[in-house]
């Protein structure tokens, strides 16, 4: 884990006062383990939303944690701090019990939506999630999840690679992913990847002024897998991509669904100031898409400011290793064609002479 004064950064948390007793006490147990890493104060589950907001007159956070019905019903905290804001406090809604897509409301009027998974995934998962929204400037690419010592893989995806599997199959076919380790989710990172290129090159997202369209990065950090996604689109607003992504939703985009179904946890930051968006998805060893794919997982929606927007050669990673794609030489292959056919022609002439 990276280093961090946790001690410094305070996290107002309301308790869930719904959860069953079973479930309460265990939750407890997970907030105990986290809590002397950072300053988590226990709000009131009484505290009405008005209440919190004149308590912020006289304290601040980092962080407010509060259950995911409560955040999603509370209007009023997200203008308090400002609805349009691109630093400040973090308002995040969390969930200890199984949630089903169906039990969330219509999609909140926010420029934001995050949800925590505090159900299925272990201590160490969940702290790097909440770490990240902590500190502003670990929010963005993976300075919040990775040591600086971590190999980091990057590929480019550009307009004439045409065709996935080459890319795709590049990417899978490296040391880290062919590992022991990732071979059970080999199948699921394969459509993940898919979809992504799906999202790429099926319209969604296009980058016009140069041929370089996307930026794929990925690391593994103690067991648990991140990959990181950069594309421009000056279409889409942060509207839009929080509508392709709220889950009471059906999902006619192949390539959101995909992307959803196949990652654990996703984080997708819109830079305004660019039009460039960046999706990270988390593979955790707890592996939440596979062992309980119908329930709600944890996804952060967030806008960024462009200065947090880097790739890990701009954050200092000194391990960076190039996935390499064997791209197909076309004058190769029309040369190579040429010369077959002129192999059948001497072959059937060779055999009108051997007749004669």
């Amino acid at each position: 884990m990276i280093a961090h004064p946790g001690t410094q950064s305070k996290v107002a948390f309301f308790m869930d006062e719904r959860l069953p007793h079973d479930r309460k006490a265990q939750f407890a147990k997970l907030i105990s383990v986290l809590r002397p890493k950072y300053q988590f104060e226990v709000i009131s589950s009484r505290m009405s939303e008005i209440e919190f907001i004149d308590h912020l007159k006289s304290h601040t956070y980092e962080l407010i944690l509060m259950p995911w019905y409560r955040y999603l019903s509370w209007k009023k905290l997200e203008t308090h701090f400002g609805s349009l804001r691109l630093e400040g406090p973090t308002l995040a809604g969390y969930f200890a019990d199984a949630v089903l897509p169906m039990e969330l409301d219509q999609m909140p009027s926010y420029h934001r939506l995050i949800l925590l998974d505090f159900y299925r995934l272990s201590p160490f998962e969940i702290e790097v999630m909440i770490q990240a929204m902590i500190f502003q400037d670990q929010k963005a690419g993976f300075r919040g999840i990775l040591p600086q010592s971590t190999p980091v893989f990057y590929q480019n995806w550009f307009h004439h690679d045409q065709m996935s599997s080459r890319c795709v199959d590049a990417i899978l076919n490296t040391a880290l992913l062919r590992s022991k380790r990732w071979s059970d989710r080999q199948i699921q990172l394969r459509f993940f990847l898919t979809a992504l290129w799906s999202l790429t090159f099926a319209g969604k997202i296009q980058q016009k002024k140069a041929d370089s369209v996307v930026e794929i990065e990925f690391a593994e950090f103690s067991k648990r897998l991140a990959i990181k996604y950069v594309a421009e689109n000056p279409d889409l607003t942060l509207k839009e991509m929080m509508a392709k992504i709220w889950p009471p939703d059906h999902h006619r985009d192949e390539a959101v669904q995909g992307i959803i179904q196949h990652s654990d946890f996703l984080r997708i930051h819109h830079f305004p100031e660019s039009h460039r968006i960046e999706i990270t998805a988390f593979f955790f060893e707890s592996s939440p898409a596979v062992t309980y794919p119908g329930e709600v997982r944890g996804f952060w929606i967030e806008p960024q400011k462009q200065k947090y927007l880097m790739n890990s050669e701009d954050e200092d990673y000194p391990k960076r290793i190039p996935v390499l794609t064997q791209k197909k030489d076309r004058l190769a292959d029309e040369v190579q064609e040429i010369l077959e056919q002129l192999k059948a022609v001497l072959l059937v002439h060779q055999s009108s002479i051997n007749c004669t």
